[in-house]
């Protein structure tokens, strides 16, 4: 076949040329070998499609006597004549031409050709005929179908990239996701041309951008605090010698000047003079192990203080027994008895105190003697109290400290008083220490967005760095063994936070002074006052068993219940006193948790297990119960050291 076949368009030139001489007649032989010069199927139709003529190509293998005469559903099926024949009225009625590609069977095979179709009109402008020009575009449309399938291909695989590229995306997204969260950024770094390259979150670390910060060793090493640079030598120095890279920890100072601890790793290396690794930023776990370390050291004091605690109470009941008694005795002046009640309530001071001591440093525990206070009166009886450490010793050595208060009207706060109190006492003490020649104590309260606040302002000899930092950590102390122990302020702080408040240095320079700022959270709560009218004689008589080892407590208890109108008996243990209430009548039982051989707890238990719920029992402690304890081991009433004879009777009351 011919590379250069004239288009459909030269053959329509031509028919119209040959038809329109005036001697077509005596032309037709010159026509006739024209179109059967042609490469293409020529084929002449009547309007309704008749075969008229064909100029009979040998490559298409039939003659024309094979075709003229004929109708297009004699060759062909239905499916194409029908689209043939459709095409044929089409130009019959509009008179344009039409092009179209058909499939169909031809000489044993499928094969693909292009009809070309133009109608022959008479001087009427009416079709008289209409030549059809069929090509075979076979090799083009395997061709194009090749081309159409590459195509296909190439979309599929761009497709198959842009899925792979946006998994990639989303997987670098989520990397850089992961990296932030757990402040840990990736480098990788050529270490002979000094070339590297740095994950989002190492800029993060650093405090950086890519645009104002270039990863180079140099840049890198500026950034590292002097007294850390070895460990960065040492790094490098194993780096380059082909030598195990051990992890290691530094520090660095951000742009900002804020101070952060990282974690170096280098884990693969990619040739011989390049590395990968990691960095991830420790700060915030850094600050947990010291937190925790010194959570640890506060759990430790607050367990010995605990028990500490536990004894103080049971010499606060022994002094509170004995001051119960003599305060019933009769014929006492009014001035005495004034003076045995200051007794009275500096006991109950130094108990409150105690709690505190028992709680410190407890985290399982919430206190249970908390009460709405007065911030204001409360930082006044500390000063009232704490008077002759502030001016009576002060003025006999010739020193003078002036205190001056700035009270403003604030909302009540839900604390443990004596803790407080204590707490109150330490800050003045401290600034009282802090102004050995004289000075000032300034204190002001009021109401902010945050709180209740208290500063205390002294013009004493202020704080160093190492100070403020350090100042509320247990067994921190400026003034030496002889002078102090370092518990003070670590009991202010841990006073404070228990009770969800803060407390900060505010401000402190040396030789000008300092001024702490003690911060509490708002109580909502209104005070319920309840009155209980424990004073009035209970006419009803109980059988007591008190059960305590404690022969001075036990002694104490029987002079004091001697003024009741009930029946008390001691005994010194657990054993005794199931002796005892296996041939005795008894109402209630008394016992002391702490006792050797069987304690409180295991007393109470065999008590109920053998006599039901007979008796009453009270558990006597000097340690803080809580009340989920009380109710699990079927107690009835918790009686906290050091206890009064009015307490006492309200429980005798509430029997």
């Amino acid at each position: 076949m011919s590379n250069n076949k004239p288009s459909y368009q030269d053959l329509e030139k031509l028919i119209v040329e040959l038809k329109s001489e005036s001697k077509l007649k005596q032309s037709e032989n010159r026509f006739d070998l024209l179109l059967k010069a042609s490469e293409d199927m020529i084929t002449i139709h009547r309007p309704n499609g008749e075969y008229l003529y064909y100029n009979g190509p040998a490559c298409y293998a039939i003659t024309p006597k094979d075709i003229v005469g004929k109708m297009p559903a004699d060759l062909f099926d239905a499916s194409v004549s029908n689209t043939i024949m459709n095409a044929f009225k089409r130009v019959a009625k509009t008179g344009k031409s039409e092009t179209f590609e058909v499939l169909l069977d031809w000489l044993g095979e499928r094969r693909w050709f292009s009809e070309y179709i133009y109608p022959v009109k008479n001087d009427d402008d009416e079709v008289v005929e209409i030549v059809k020009v069929c090509r075979d575009i076979n090799q083009r449309k395997i061709a194009e179908q090749e081309i159409e399938s590459k195509n296909k291909a190439l979309i599929k695989n761009k497709k198959k990239l842009d899925a792979q590229n946006e998994k990639l995306q989303k997987l670098n997204s989520a990397l850089n996701q992961a990296q932030q969260l757990s402040h840990v950024g990736s480098w990788y770094w050529e270490m002979a041309t000094d070339k590297a390259e740095w994950s989002d979150e190492m800029y993060n670390i650093y405090g950086v951008s890519k645009e104002s910060f270039y990863p180079s060793n140099e840049n890198v090493t500026k950034t590292i605090l002097p007294e850390d640079l070895h460990k960065i030598e040492q790094g490098i120095g194993s780096l380059l010698n082909d030598e195990l890279f051990v992890p290691f920890e530094f520090r660095i100072k951000r742009p900002s000047g804020e101070i952060r601890n990282l974690f170096i790793m280098a884990l693969e290396r990619k040739t011989q003079n390049s590395v990968f690794g990691v960095t991830k930023d420790i700060t915030a776990q850094k600050q947990f192990e010291e937190d925790q370390i010194k959570h640890q050291r506060l759990k430790a004091i607050g367990e010995m203080s605990a028990s500490i605690a536990h004894d103080f109470n049971n010499s606060l009941q022994q002094m509170t027994g004995n001051l119960e008694v003599v305060k019933k005795q009769p014929d006492l002046s009014r001035d005495t008895l004034e003076r045995l009640n200051q007794i009275g309530s500096i006991i109950g001071n130094i108990a409150d105190r105690v709690s505190g001591l028992q709680q410190f440093g407890d985290t399982k525990h919430d206190n249970k003697s908390t009460k709405l206070i007065n911030f204001n009166s409360l930082i006044e009886e500390s000063l009232n109290e704490s008077r002759p450490l502030w001016k009576d010793s002060m003025e006999k050595e010739g020193i003078k400290i002036t205190i001056t208060t700035d009270f403003e009207e604030i909302p009540n706060i839900r604390c443990n008083k004596g803790e407080v109190k204590s707490a109150i006492y330490n800050l003045i003490k401290n600034s009282t220490e802090a102004m050995p020649t004289g000075g000032d104590i300034a204190i002001k309260t009021g109401e902010n967005e945050h709180g209740i606040f208290a500063t205390f302002s002294d013009t004493g000899i202020g704080m160093d760095e190492e100070t403020k930092l350090n100042v509320f950590n247990p067994f921190f102390s400026t003034k030496g063994y002889e002078l102090g122990r370092g518990l003070g302020m670590s009991g202010v702080y841990s006073t404070v936070k228990k009770y969800g408040g803060d407390i900060l240095v505010k401000s402190s320079e040396k030789g000008i002074g300092t001024t702490i700022e003690m911060m509490f959270p708002i109580s909502e709560e209104k005070e319920i006052e309840v009155v209980n009218n424990t004073e009035s004689k209970n006419t009803e008589s109980f059988d007591i068993l008190w059960v305590d080892d404690d022969t001075e407590i036990t002694e104490t208890i029987l002079d004091l219940l001697a003024f009741t109108n009930h029946n008390c008996n001691v005994v010194n243990s657990g054993k005794e006193a199931l002796e005892y209430l296996n041939n005795n009548k008894c109402d209630i039982v008394f016992s002391d948790i702490g006792m050797p051989e069987m304690n409180g707890w295991e007393l109470a238990s065999a008590i109920k297990n053998k006599f039901g719920n007979k008796m009453k029992i009270v558990l006597v402690s000097g340690w803080s119960i809580e009340e989920k304890e009380k109710e699990t081991n079927g107690i009835d009433f918790i009686l906290q050291k050091p206890f009064t004879l009015k307490e006492l009777n309200k429980i005798f009351m509430d029997v």
